[in-house]
């Protein structure tokens, strides 16, 4: 079981973002409110370009006083959101098997890291940091080139899955 669980989250943080991307919708459309929109009046067939008022804001609609920015011109594909929580968990996965392999006696291989595996807390944060800064910069990315933040972000989860794999089966291997 200890090593078949691995190999299963990996293949489930590939494969439901691609596969499932469609039920996790996180459009920008979804955050202007009702009372932003201008629809033409129906009743008025003579004059197309009449608009309605907006309506009254309430609670519920209100929009904060400092200004919402305008995305509704942007569609944001619905696999990137589900991308990026695969890629906190995958650093969050990968966290937990590289200190639990340190743990059971394995020593880092990347000579970046080994500085940093040593302070738990230290790792924590710069795994947290690094988690939040890809997905920064595939949201960069996305604004410039959408499938390339696509690839890039299904990349960097196989890749960090993959690592993910080999700590916990070091890990296994050790105990």
């Amino acid at each position: 079981m200890t090593r078949v669980f691995p190999r299963f989250a990996a293949v489930f943080l590939l494969v439901i973002p691609l596969t499932h991307g469609g039920a996790v919708t996180l459009a920008a459309q979804d955050l202007v409110t009702p009372a932003v929109l201008l629809t033409v009046r129906a009743a008025d067939a003579d004059a197309a370009s009449a608009e309605v008022p907006p309506a009254p804001l309430t609670p519920a609609t209100a929009l904060p006083s400092r200004g919402a920015a305008d995305f509704s011109h942007l569609t944001r594909p619905s696999v990137l959101p589900a991308l990026y929580v695969a890629t906190a968990v995958t650093q969050a996965l990968d966290a937990h098997s590289t200190l639990l392999a340190l743990r059971a006696g394995a020593q880092e291989a990347n000579p970046f890291m080994r500085g940093t595996t040593t302070r738990p807390g230290a790792f924590l944060a710069l795994k947290a940091g690094t988690a939040a800064g890809t997905i920064l910069l595939a949201e960069k990315l996305w604004s410039r080139n959408r499938g390339g933040a696509i690839a890039a972000m299904v990349a960097l989860n196989a890749v960090t899955s993959v690592i993910v794999a080999h700590n916990y089966a070091v890990a296994a291997r050790l105990r």
